[in-house]
């Protein structure tokens, strides 16, 4: 019964570990800030704020 109880503590820190190492890879592809390679979300968040300080109304002539 002992030997039980140790085995689901192993167990569970196992689950632990494997959790957050899924977490931080996650996290390290998500929002890396790495100029060479920065994640999808900073990516994407860089492209809405070039998008917006285009001002491409400023193109366009007066009718």
């Amino acid at each position: 019964m002992r030997s039980e109880s140790g085995q689901i503590i192993v167990e569970y820190i196992l689950l632990l570990v494997v959790g957050v190492a899924i977490a931080v890879g996650l996290t390290t592809v998500m929002v890396s800030r790495n100029e060479d390679s920065p994640g999808f979300v900073i990516q994407a968040w860089r492209g809405i704020i070039v998008a917006i300080s285009s001002d491409p109304i400023d193109e366009i002539p007066p009718e």
